[in-house]
């Protein structure tokens, strides 16, 4: 097995785990053990009385922390004594660190990437949106920007439709507040023809 197939297996089986134990965590009855345990180690049949639940049960929320190893449950003669595993705990936060780092590090699609342009061009039109959202209205004097942000709103547009003026300004508006502007920016420069208040995409 390649090295790169073993860390993907060995990150999938930890998402898996802390997935099963954020689940065992949160319901009302595991935060009431746990809120228990964080002072100190209780007799297993408290906090069983606790949850309203047998203390020999091997079901529920105890046992669902015990199998997870995040509670540690150890016998003393006849009794059976409780601990919360701080350390297991240290360890499903260090996977949630790691997850966050690998989702925050997955690249974000912008608009840049839904057109075929030239590396240059595509440096340009990342640089004028956060997200999808573009940052400022493109100015008259830079009409290599004012191009590339038409040419990109323009292609949210079927050409195969004809949308009526407020359809136009709904699809903008996701991207910037100022449709109006745009709408007749994207019209002036022939991306789409108007007929009294309907729009077509030119082809």
């Amino acid at each position: 097995m390649a090295l790169s197939d073993t860390k993907q297996i060995k990150a999938l089986d930890e998402r898996r785990e802390l997935l099963m134990s954020v689940q065992a965590l949160l319901t009302l009855d595991a935060l009431r053990i746990v809120a228990a345990l964080v002072d100190g180690p209780r007799p297993r049949h408290e906090l069983a009385a606790l949850i309203k639940q047998p203390a020999d049960s091997g079901r529920g929320a105890l046992a669902r922390l015990n199998l997870l190893d995040i509670v540690i449950t150890d016998q003393f003669g006849d009794d059976f004594v409780c601990t919360l595993n701080q350390q297991r705990l240290y360890e499903l936060n260090g996977m949630l660190q790691r997850l966050s780092k690998d989702l925050l590090a997955e690249k974000t699609p912008t608009p840049a990437d839904a057109l075929e342009l030239a590396e240059e061009d595509r440096r340009i039109l990342r640089s004028c949106f956060r997200g999808d959202q573009l940052i400022e209205l493109p100015t008259m004097s830079n009409q290599r920007r004012l191009q590339l942000v038409l040419g990109w709103l323009a292609s949210l547009f079927d050409p195969t439709q004809s949308y009526h003026e407020r359809e136009v300004n709904t699809i903008i508006k996701r991207h910037h507040e100022d449709s109006a502007s745009l709408r007749r920016y994207l019209v002036e420069y022939g991306y789409l023809t108007r007929d009294h208040d309907i729009y077509r995409r030119v082809r």
